[in-house]
């Protein structure tokens, strides 16, 4: 049986990070001239046509998306796009891109042996916060120096860029892009390799407002040939996208948020944008927040327990008026107390703001430990997913299963949920220890104290036939009312080996709709509850339909003016909904468990 422990005291229902990347303007920085060789196979014909040299020394080039060495080829699925953009998966730059040099010109500068250099020259010279770098090492690694010239021409130099190999390097902007064998044409696929890696050359603050004109390549180490294919920038602007600080005071309504900026821009205010879908807001979006004169404001108004999206930007009093939104940043607001109808169906464990790494302790202590013993599986065995339980064997386990607070204030509900045991690996049922309890329990200030309303017990054992209950919660009406299943396995060893299941917990209203009170007005059994091949059903003389669907909700079985008894010997073993239509309109639904 497979065991999920997964996170759940209400404490991490407050989990929240910040972007701490300040937002990026990427722009491509097309090369004008200085690429030595192209070793990008493209077209209609031998690869040794339409290139010039390989990339890696040894006969092997890139290839290209359109690449056919006849005109009844095959076409391929892989290999450098058409277009020349390369968009890079680096997570660090969203949205930046490379422009290639021409497929079927010279677009590498390739640099061979050590001491050897080139130059490759922009068409638009740009000013940058950092510059970019595609590129790869074929046959070995290999380093290079730049050296950027600006338009005033000064100069700054990096040293010591590392290129990697282009089969298996990391912090590559493109992998699988196949290759070609020039000397016979044999292609070569994969979706991890060839790869094209990214450079960062972060620019000095003195430079920052010169525009790019050149850089220059020199392999200054490595047995490696360096390829050098494209270059993109953080291209200056006077009015720069905040930097997002991690989220400061978070409560189940409000958010504190705060920004930094570079000292370049001169902020006037600033504005404020958040959503809970991660969809980035354009320059016509409308902010939530405007005109925030300080680098901090507090969100409020919000949900609780609701996962955010954000974005800040600068208003500026430079030329640029306005910089683009930031990098977004996200945060979950903490739990708050519910207001029913509300309902779990542990589909996830143990649920948004429930606890189940709870342990030890009593009904008047409370919880002691941080042990998880309620985990998931599913519903009386069936499957592995869907439920959560409690396995009781072992001497001296007690686990705790916490519920979100409620806010009962209005009055008027009901609580009610599924619950069933069986003996640890099966669908039967099995009887409980001398001393095993299970309770269920409630409190009305927020968990410091509880009252039992449920006992199961080795007196009142809980069966392997799934069980509903529910309680009427009308002296409960507090704004902080809580929930808990407590199991404890006892100071006695026992030999019964078990788990108790609960599943569909509801806190709703009290009052009966319509549906409800017709089905308590037809109400029919099934039974044996499990079954092997054939159901039985109480009384049909009202019954006009039934169907059976399995629990990913697919329709299995449909029976027109049913008998009592219904064939189900063609179903597999599982867990299945038996859906009961009567002649009035009403309906009911009976879980039922095939051996």
């Amino acid at each position: 049986m497979k065991i999920n422990l997964l996170f759940g005291a209400l404490s991490t229902c407050a989990l929240f990070f910040g972007s701490d990347a300040m937002a990026q303007n990427f722009q491509t920085m097309p090369v004008q001239s200085g690429y030595t060789a192209d070793v990008i196979a493209n077209g209609i014909g031998s690869s040794m046509t339409s290139t010039t040299m390989d990339v890696d020394g040894v006969s092997f080039a890139f290839v290209a998306r359109d690449f056919q060495l006849t005109s009844s080829s095959t076409p391929i699925n892989y290999g450098i796009p058409v277009n020349g953009i390369i968009n890079s998966v680096v997570g660090s730059t969203p949205g930046l891109s490379y422009q290639l040099g021409d497929l079927s010109g010279n677009n590498s500068l390739r640099l061979a042996t050590i001491g050897q250099s080139g130059t490759l020259v922009f068409g638009t010279p740009k000013a940058a916060f950092k510059l970019y770098m595609l590129s790869t090492s074929g046959s070995g690694t290999s380093t290079v120096s730049a050296t950027v010239t600006f338009t005033d021409n000064t100069t700054q130099v990096f040293s010591g860029l590392a290129l990697s190999d282009w089969y298996g390097g990391s912090n590559y902007a493109i992998q699988g892009i196949g290759r070609i064998n020039r000397t016979n044409n044999v292609l070569e696929s994969s979706t991890t390799n060839p790869r094209l890696y990214q450079s960062v050359l972060t620019i000095d603050a003195a430079n920052v407002t010169k525009p790019i004109q050149s850089i220059t390549i020199a392999k200054s180490a490595g047995s490696g040939i360096s390829n050098i294919f494209a270059f993109s920038a953080d291209a200056f602007t006077d009015c720069s996208a905040p930097t997002l600080q991690p989220v400061g005071t978070l409560t189940s309504n409000s958010a504190q948020v705060s920004w930094t900026i570079p000292p370049t821009t001169t902020a006037a205010s600033y504005d404020v944008y958040y959503s809970t879908t991660n969809t980035p807001p354009t320059s016509a979006t409308t902010p939530n927040i405007a005109g925030v004169t300080g680098t901090s404001t507090t969100i409020g108004s919000l949900s609780s327990s609701t996962t955010y999206y954000y974005w800040v930007r600068t208003n500026c009093t430079t030329a640029t008026s306005q910089s683009g939104w930031s990098i977004g940043g996200t945060f979950t607001t903490l739990c708050g107390a519910m207001i029913p109808p509300y309902t779990n169906t542990f589909d996830s464990i143990p649920g948004n703001c429930w606890a189940n790494n709870l342990s030890g302790g009593t009904p008047t202590t409370g919880p002691t430990g941080s042990t998880t013993y309620w985990v998931q599986d599913g519903f009386l065995n069936v499957g592995t997913t869907g439920s959560i339980r409690i396995n009781l064997y072992t001497t001296n386990s007690t686990g705790w299963l916490k519920t979100v607070p409620f806010d009962l204030s209005a009055g008027g509900y009901k609580v009610k949920f599924d619950y069933g045991a069986t003996t640890y690996s099966g669908t039967a049922s099995s009887p409980m220890g001398s001393d095993d309890i299970i309770h269920f329990m409630v409190s009305n200030d927020g968990g410091s104290t509880w009252n039992i309303l449920k006992t199961w017990d080795v007196n009142s054992p809980a069966t392997n036939v799934s069980t509903n209950y529910s309680y009427d919660l009308v002296s409960n009406t507090s704004a902080n009312t809580v929930f808990a299943f407590y199991g404890t396995d006892g100071a006695v060893d026992d030999a019964p080996d078990y788990n108790f299941f609960v599943d569909n917990f509801t806190v709703e209203s009290a009052q009966l709709s319509t549906s409800e009170v017709n089905a308590n007005k037809k109400t029919v059994n099934v039974h044996p509850n499990p079954f092997k091949d054939v159901l039985y059903i109480s009384d049909t003389k009202d019954v006009k339909a039934v169907t059976v669907t399995d629990v990913a909700g697919r329709l299995v079985k449909t029976i027109e003016n049913p008998t009592k008894e219904i064939n189900l010997s063609t179903l597999n073993s599982g867990l299945y909904f038996v859906n009961i239509q009567f002649k009035d309109g009403s309906k009911t639904t009976v879980k039922a468990i095939k051996q």
